[in-house]
């Protein structure tokens, strides 16, 4: 039997918690105006969120790199890269509403490894783009797949890439997102590969090796960054067989073309299908698809938009950039060199560089003085640059052109950079006193007498009309 005082006990435990449960209850309750203040707060705070991540794009830059021609004779040619590249180049500039000097080309032999790198993370994007602007890069060229590097690299192959050591003579694509994330303030990143690695021996595919191509997924490891392949891990890109491009290229431009208000997502998706149709149709037995990979954060990015905070180039950042092969879009390689007498941009070449020295000093002074005005003296020094720097890429096999640009370097004090310009022709033209001359008033100015002396007296050396006392002097 159960006593009566141990049943009152349960009941009064029972209803002391009922209780202190309600008034718990009551007390947690807010009140409505909190309530609805708190929600508010919570949509406000949302859509301050999207404001921030989805802010205009504040001004637009690009990077092309079109090789079809490479240094080394075991690279297959390809035809039509270097047409892609200038295509897109073409399609920016004029219907993208990128500024012409905010897009850097650079076509087969310009698009050395070491360019490659340095426009990414050193002379060119480093010091023009701010944390809301939109980077692209482009690469129509050879390459080679993670599978075959023992640590799982991608490499796109430059022009003078060894295909038997990519480590040390490609280009590591992580290495492409690594340098723009460490050396700009970057947050919205596009690169498009129509770089296939899957197949060098059929006529009309890109890649230097039979394996896959490049995992667009791997590539895109941070947020803003979107990448596109031209085809998936396991097929080859193709040339067309209809018209001189690659045929995802061919599609990308057309499809951007059509569509210019079309994010670059949407665009993709119609491209597609016909990459793909027109591969099976053109190429028995062959498959091109292409992959889109994308971290984005916030909308989608429409390349065509209207730069909201558009930026001039800092003549200081002019100045040091070296010329691209933006002077031959739209050229035939053979005309492009050619000189043309009617151009304004063209240089009259002396009679020889010897000669155009020696006219300074014949008669009866015996002593040559080297001065900055000696090597040059224009009244303009840094519009007549950039004007060296038009005529050196519309005449990049004439050693004349980049001589000038050396000496106007020299007239305007930047010696480290004409030092390195004299280097280069010196590699190809080792006699030439004058080049010796200008290297020595170079390494005199930057302080190395020793290599003063030696270029002195390799220029008396190699020009026995040179006087036997050469001084500086400044």
């Amino acid at each position: 039997m159960e006593r009566t005082g141990d049943r009152g006990k349960q009941v009064y435990r029972t209803a002391l918690i009922a209780i202190v449960s309600l008034l718990t209850g009551l007390f947690s309750l807010q009140p409505p105006a909190v309530a609805a203040e708190e929600a508010v707060t919570s949509k406000d705070a949302k859509e301050s969120l999207a404001a921030q991540v989805n802010r205009p794009v504040g001004d637009k830059w690009a990077l092309i790199f079109g090789i079809g021609d490479f240094a080394d004779a075991k690279i297959p040619k390809l035809k039509y890269a270097s047409k892609d590249a200038q295509d897109f180049y073409q399609y920016l500039v004029k219907e993208a509403r990128f500024a012409p000097d905010h897009v850097r080309i650079f076509l087969d032999e310009k698009a050395t490894q070491r360019r490659i790198l340095s426009e990414l993370g050193s002379h060119g994007l480093p010091r023009l783009v701010k944390p809301d602007d939109l980077v692209v890069i482009f690469f129509s060229t050879h390459g080679s797949p993670s599978q075959l590097d023992s640590k799982g690299a991608n490499y796109i192959v430059a022009y003078d890439s060894d295909p038997d050591d990519l480590y040390v003579s490609g280009v590591d694509m992580k290495q492409i997102f690594a340098r723009l994330k460490e050396r700009t303030e970057a947050n919205r990143i596009i690169l498009i590969m129509d770089a296939c690695h899957s197949g060098s021996t059929a006529a009309g595919g890109k890649g230097i090796v039979r394996t896959g191509n490049f995992d667009a997924k791997a590539l895109a490891e941070g947020l803003g960054q979107m990448v596109i392949c031209s085809s998936q891990t396991e097929e080859r890109s193709w040339e067309s067989k209809r018209y001189k491009n690659g045929v995802f290229t061919h599609n990308l431009i057309q499809g951007l073309r059509s569509n210019p208000g079309a994010t670059v997502s949407e665009v993709f998706q119609k491209i597609c299908g016909m990459v793909s149709d027109e591969v099976k149709e053109d190429y028995a037995g062959a498959e091109q698809n292409p992959v889109l990979h994308t971290k984005w954060e916030g909308s989608d990015v429409r390349l065509a938009a209207v730069p909201s905070a558009p930026r001039i180039i800092p003549e200081t950042v002019s100045l040091d950039l070296e010329p691209d092969s933006s002077a031959l879009v739209g050229k035939p390689a053979k005309l492009a060199a050619k000189k043309n007498s009617n151009d304004k941009n063209t240089l009259v070449k002396p009679g020889g560089l010897a000669e155009e020295f020696r006219s300074t000093y014949v008669g009866d002074s015996k002593v040559l003085t080297l001065t900055q005005s000696y090597f040059c003296n224009e009244s303009d020094p840094r519009r007549a640059y950039q004007e060296a720097c038009a005529q050196q890429a519309a005449h990049f096999n004439e050693p004349e052109y980049y001589f000038r640009k050396a000496k106007i370097l020299i007239q305007l004090g930047n010696f480290s950079k004409a030092d390195q310009e004299l280097k280069g022709l010196l590699v190809d033209n080792p006699n030439n006193s004058a080049y010796h001359l200008a290297r020595a008033y170079c390494y005199h100015r930057m302080g190395n007498k020793i290599a003063a002396e030696d270029h002195l007296n390799m220029a008396k050396f190699h020009d026995l009309t040179l006087p036997k006392q050469i001084v500086f002097g400044d």
